[in-house]
């Protein structure tokens, strides 16, 4: 059976904190995110209650946003690992194959749902003639600039598991 390459850090690298400050990033932001776009609902003919689930594409964003904190909330402890010790906890070539092509499938999930969460909620609220669901899209531009924030620090994690992946030993 052949052996893998194991892969080498470079000396004094600022990827250990990159990645971990990334990951906690994202984590935070997309926590928020849910929160906020799961308890905004509002009384929509006084017997209804509209939410997030009502929308199809808010249905979508609910699905990245959790299935981007599941992957991120994995990462953590690996990050964590890598910066108190300078070492990859499972210092295989795989692994970080597996880190660069997970930070790629999560930015592009994460950058879809920021789209359709900012472009529905501009056409739904473009449309929309009663004033109490104006407040209710408000919110959702707040959630989803949460999920923006989201994308954009999963977009750092993913340059910096490109990095670890391009210096291989």
């Amino acid at each position: 059976m052949s052996q893998l390459p194991q892969y080498e850090e470079p000396k004094a690298s600022k990827l250990p904190l990159t990645t971990l400050v990334s990951r906690v990033v994202t984590l935070a932001a997309l926590v928020v995110s849910v929160v906020i776009l799961k308890t905004n609902n509002i009384k929509s003919d006084g017997y209804r209650t509209f939410t997030y689930k009502d929308i199809y594409s808010y249905k979508y964003i609910m699905f990245a946003m959790v299935i981007g904190f599941a992957y991120t909330l994995s990462q953590i402890p690996f990050a964590v690992y890598y910066l108190m010790t300078g070492k990859r906890l499972i210092n295989h070539y795989k692994l970080l194959q597996y880190d660069f092509y997970g930070d790629k499938v999560l930015s592009y999930l994460l950058a879809t749902a920021v789209g359709a969460a900012f472009g529905v909620t501009a056409d739904l609220k473009k449309n929309e003639r009663r004033e109490k669901f104006n407040d209710y899209y408000q919110i959702v531009y707040i959630s989803a600039g949460f999920l923006l924030i989201g994308f954009l620090s999963s977009v750092v994690s993913s340059s910096a598991s490109s990095f670890a992946i391009s210096k291989r030993g």
